[in-house]
């Protein structure tokens, strides 16, 4: 199928205005390496409120970034909506004021580039509320990657009614096989089912994130390797922060419980950083876990697949339905390792291809997870449908799949 004539524009949804953000290898970057793998042109626009005219940056995936201006003088005047910085980034008062303003700039970059097609990489974000003003100038998708939606009033009736003008726009909605969302797309938001696409958010670039020798992995990080070495990528929250997206503090927790179980010997390594680094620190110190627990803070991207390698299973500490979510999951799974993290309902299937889910209850949390973690065969069995798994998340297979998409919606 001849699709040279597409030229794909990704717009990032998500409020990303710290530069940091901009080194991180998102699912969307990862889109954009696939699409120019097979020829395409690839842009990915970052809504900021840290700059007052949009900057240019080439991503080492080898496509353009624009932080675009997330203020506009005539309706989201920067004077008024200073940004002030907090310890996660910038922030600002009236944040809704932003979403309007963004689209304006959208449109003026979007026309100077003759975008074909946007990507928003989320409908839950206030960028992308407003996106039906930009609708009859340029054809747009949406994604939703993936975590729960709101399910108690008023919250959910607000979210509703300020997404639905632009899920009506949007000539397609994307989304994986998440049971949930797609209910609350069809009959909370009336979405037809003619216009969702089936596509996995997280995919993975296999050259990278390959199993290394197991052995040499845990000798390079210092790994024991007598014991269950228990590996957790993961951003940390505050601990009260509502409605956790994700919850390493119920995770230590059932570790606690483990490790004061009979048997072989488990210790947790957690990669990663938040703005509850500091107190998760301090939480693993008063339920007396220092022993068994090292924090790792950043680790390289590019280093991951040797932390996955060098353990032998990966705790994601999120609420799942399914193990399909999440970028940590499929890097796992690429990498032969399995993975397990908590029931978003108490009714989904403990057993999962490449893994399992367990209670998001202390109690009954750590016993599921106590018998199946000090179980090699089994770890070892999973590790082995996880790896099968992970050829579904694959740069070729997103790139062929959003290539489909688009020229679909461009046909139409």
């Amino acid at each position: 199928m001849n699709v040279g004539f597409v030229v794909t524009e990704l717009l990032d949804g998500r409020f990303v205005p710290w530069e940091k953000c901009l080194e991180w290898e998102s699912y969307l970057d990862l889109y954009c390496l696939a699409l120019r793998e097979r020829g395409h042109t690839c842009v990915k626009y970052v809504p900021s409120i840290g700059v007052s005219r949009t900057e240019s940056y080439m991503h080492k995936f080898g496509h353009e970034v624009k932080r675009v201006p997330a203020h506009n003088a005539l309706i989201a005047p920067r004077g008024l909506l200073r940004s002030r910085s907090y310890e996660g980034g910038l922030t600002t008062i009236f944040r809704q004021m932003l979403g309007p303003a963004f689209t304006l700039n959208l449109q003026r970059e979007a026309r100077r580039d003759g975008v074909a097609i946007l990507h928003y990489s989320s409908y839950y974000s206030l960028f992308f509320t407003p996106a039906f003003l930009i609708s009859e100038m340029i054809p747009f998708v949406t994604q939703y990657t993936g975590g729960a939606l709101p399910q108690t009033e008023p919250s959910r009736l607000i979210w509703q009614l300020s997404v639905l003008p632009s899920l009506k726009s949007s000539n397609a909605v994307l989304l994986g096989d998440y049971r949930s969302e797609k209910r609350s797309l069809v009959h909370g938001l009336c979405v037809p089912l003619r216009k969702l696409e089936f596509f996995n958010a997280p995919i993975v670039d296999s050259r990278v994130f390959h199993e290394h020798d197991k052995a040499e992995a845990q000798s390079s990080l210092g790994f024991d390797q007598s014991v269950r070495n228990v590996l957790c990528v993961s951003y940390i929250p505050p601990r009260h922060t509502l409605e956790l997206a994700k919850d390493p503090y119920l995770m230590l927790d059932i570790m606690k419980q483990v490790c004061g179980q009979r048997g072989e010997e488990v210790v947790l390594y957690v990669a990663g950083w938040g703005v509850g680094f500091d107190e998760f620190r301090e939480y693993i110190k008063e339920r007396g876990m220092e022993e068994h627990v090292h924090l790792l803070g950043m680790v390289d991207h590019q280093k991951l697949p040797v932390y996955y390698s060098a353990c032998d299973l990966v705790f994601l500490p999120i609420r799942l339905e399914k193990l399909n979510e999440g970028s940590v999951t499929i890097e796992a799974f690429a990498c032969r390792r399995p993975v397990v993290a908590f029931k978003r309902h108490t009714t989904d299937d403990e057993e999962q291809q490449g893994g399992f889910l367990v209670e998001d209850n202390v109690s009954r949390g750590s016993q599921g997870f106590g018998v199946r973690v000090r179980d090699k065969g089994y770890l070892e069995e999973k590790g082995r449908e996880g790896i099968l798994m992970a050829q579904q998340f694959t740069l070729q297979t997103a790139g062929k799949r959003l290539e489909e998409v688009y020229t679909k919606v461009l046909r139409f």
